[in-house]
């Protein structure tokens, strides 16, 4: 019999029980020390909690890092509210309104991306969920994972009922390191950069999208949605062992499947739609499949003197940056030289890696759709500030606009190019370069010299040298 064919107490006898919540804690935790939200609504509820269990609280609920204490919190305030749990980890960061660091529910508390969330539920909701449309969600769910299956991502997954829906978790091999978030104390504000916002919308524009639109081939068949909000990185979820209070009911949440394998190269299919996103908005769906130039290779031997080795084992950068980035791009050329996963020089520089960044990283080969691109290494060089390693904007056409190119033209000219405060500055060249004319030089000199003092007001002097060292001549000359 399957479990929605069940009554809630045959379910809570013969399905729910078979997972215990330090079950559960330890397929979410992986045996890592990881914070766990435990969402309440209610902030009366949150402190009375907090100071029973003397842990820590915010305005959006209380935080849990082991099974005991997710356990007590349960206990305590099941009968007393509908609760729900974190889908990813959660960290102390800056709090807005006190100015100190603490646990909260924001975006930039969430530590990383560990999980694919899909909420099923039915689309129209006048009481609770009947058999049939538990069904019907369940079977939307065993479609997704059917999918997923041939990619061989259906390994690690838990589904749990909702109470009136169904939701499914797919864990992640690898997590996705958020990168930090610069916050002003002063007007107690954060300032979120590109990447953070690239991060942030890497679910919901990327895979998040994929299975939505898959799922509404089904939508009318089954009268069922999947809700696109699960793919934001603070949602939370249905916490097992409690109840969904509702229709002025209950229904009991619990586990209905569990597995604990591996879904290898799903983090890094997940990070490639990053660069696929980008080239869409250069009008190319994905990156063009392209042969590794002889120049590129890692030739045998020699795997400790290529360009990009050296450079990962000596730059000081931070662990997200050269896993979310670097590590990929970096695998697709070990491949594509012709090494084995298992080569020895492969898997040293791999364990130096991880101990230099105190951090795991993914050994698995990415699929082979996916290729070495040294503009992507460029991309994140210039986004450091470091020269950049492979020819620029190599597929572009010259173009005679006489420049010049002298630091010095800055002092002829008295205006400055005003430029958007949320571009970057691939984009400001690109915008600098709509404004010149071929033929008409000094007209062309006078508009990259105000384009230098533009820069230097949005960016600083260091910044836009840099820039101007490194990027100009092709960045600008070349469309």
């Amino acid at each position: 019999m399957k479990w929605y064919d069940m009554s809630e107490e045959e379910r809570i006898k013969n399905v729910y029980s078979k997972y215990t919540i330090k079950y559960f804690w330890n397929w979410w935790c992986s045996g890592e020390n990881k914070v766990m939200e435990v969402r309440i609504k209610d902030y009366n509820l949150i402190k009375q909690t907090a100071e029973k269990f003397d842990i820590s609280y915010s305005r959006s609920g209380v935080y849990v890092w082991n099974h005991i204490m997710l356990k007590n919190v349960i206990a305590f305030v099941r009968e007393k509210a509908t609760v729900w749990f974190g889908i990813n980890p959660r960290k102390k960061n800056w709090n807005p309104y006190t100015g100190y660091k603490s646990f909260g529910g924001l975006d930039p508390n969430i530590e990383e991306i560990g999980f694919l969330f899909c909420d099923i539920d039915r689309i129209e909701k006048q009481d609770v969920a009947s058999q049939e449309d538990l069904k019907n969600c369940d079977i939307l769910i065993d479609k997704i994972l059917e999918a997923l299956s041939k990619e061989g991502w259906n390994k690690n997954y838990v589904k749990i009922c909702s109470g009136n829906g169904v939701q499914l978790i797919i864990k992640l091999d690898f997590p996705i390191k958020l990168p930090d978030v610069e916050f002003i104390n002063k007007d107690k504000i954060f300032l979120f950069g590109k990447e953070f916002e690239e991060m942030r919308d890497l679910i919901r524009s990327g895979m998040g999208y994929e299975i939505k639109k898959f799922s509404l081939k089904f939508r009318d068949e089954l009268n069922v949605d999947l809700d696109k909000s699960g793919f934001n990185i603070g949602r939370v979820g249905a916490l097992p062992v409690t109840k969904n209070f509702k229709y002025n009911t209950f229904k009991w949440r619990g586990i209905i499947d569990l597995k604990d394998g591996v879904n290898e190269g799903l983090s890094d299919y997940i990070l490639s739609k990053l660069d696929d996103i980008k080239t869409f908005k250069e009008k190319n769906v994905f990156f063009k499949s392209k042969s590794l130039l002889p120049g590129d290779r890692i030739k045998p031997g020699k795997f400790f003197e290529h360009e990009l080795v050296r450079y990962m084992l000596k730059a000081h950068l931070p662990y997200g940056e050269i896993n979310n980035k670097l590590w990929f791009q970096l695998k697709c050329l070990v491949r594509d030289s012709g090494f084995e996963i298992n080569n020895r020089d492969y898997l040293k520089f791999k364990a130096l890696m991880e101990k230099k960044l105190n951090g795991k990283l993914s050994p698995n080969f990415p699929d082979k759709r996916f290729n070495f691109n040294g503009d992507i290494i460029n991309s994140f060089c210039i986004n450091s500030r470091h020269p950049p390693m492979y020819k620029l904007w190599s597929t572009r056409k010259q173009m005679d606009f006489g420049l010049n190119y002298e630091w010095n033209l800055i002092y002829l000219v008295n205006g400055a190019i005003k430029l958007e405060s949320n571009t970057t500055i691939q984009e400001d060249l690109k915008h600098c370069q709509n404004l010149l004319k071929e033929g008409n030089t000094r007209t062309n000199n006078n508009i990259v010299a105000m384009f230098i003092k533009g820069l230097i007001k949005k960016y600083g002097e260091k910044d836009t040298k840099y820039f101007f060292k490194y990027l100009f001549e092709r960045g600008l000359t070349y469309k």
